[in-house]
């Protein structure tokens, strides 16, 4: 992994360094269940790499999985934060006996924020969810995605990827989108606001090969490429 996380912690407190003032590209992108992030994400690295010469990284759930194992924090615990779940008898039980896997839930999510932010201060990475755009809205250089599309479409793109069944895909992308608005108000204490977002694209009606070429174009413009 590029980005060294822990001594990222380490420098930014000692030196008291602020992303604000690295100025280096990157993007998040939000989405609505059933959207298509990671195909835009993907397409979006290639062309990008193409036509700036430059490496980038996508940055998933995996990748801050993989970022925190440093860390020292129980993999249980962050997905509990990144889906806004409250701990567990378990847990409070561990931190009652002062085991040092366990967290407080304020401290996991401080560190999912630090990390999110050193992925966006690193420059060169798109963000997929994890509220990357309200964690890192003050940072200089970033352009801020949200994907939306009518919630049957939703649906019926879940019950095609997953290969299941209409109802059950109904299900999916109310309880994901539930998760979703959960994580984003266990940040700042409201729902989702468009205000966040540089561009919105509709997924069900500009394919995603086009949202690519609406957020390059945006990017040209802000001399980020």
């Amino acid at each position: 992994m590029a980005i060294d996380i822990v001594q990222y912690l380490k420098e930014r407190h000692a030196e008291n360094t602020d992303a604000k003032k690295t100025g280096l590209p990157f993007v998040t992108i939000s989405r609505e269940t059933g959207c298509h992030s990671k195909v835009i994400a993907q397409l979006l690295q290639k062309e990008i790499q193409r036509l700036s010469g430059q490496k980038w990284r996508i940055v998933s759930k995996e990748t801050i999985f993989d970022a925190v194992k440093e860390l020292k924090i129980n993999p249980q615990q962050l997905n509990h934060v990144l889906d806004a779940q409250e701990k567990s008898h378990l847990e409070e039980i561990m931190m009652a006996f002062g085991d040092g896997r366990y967290k407080s839930y304020k401290a996991v999510r401080k560190t999912l924020m630090e990390i999110i932010k050193g992925f966006a201060s690193e420059g060169h990475n798109i963000i997929i969810g994890r509220a990357g755009a309200l964690i890192t809205a003050g940072l200089r250089s970033g352009t801020h995605i949200r994907l939306t599309a009518s919630i049957e479409w939703r649906i019926q793109s879940i019950s095609t990827q997953q290969g299941i069944g209409f109802g059950d895909a109904a299900l999916f992308v109310e309880h994901t989108d539930e998760k979703r608005r959960k994580l984003f108000r266990d940040f700042n204490g409201k729902d989702p606001d468009n205000a966040l977002f540089d561009l919105i694209i509709n997924n069900e009606r500009i394919p995603d090969t086009d949202a690519v070429q609406l957020i390059i174009k945006l990017m040209e413009q802000r001399n980020y490429l």
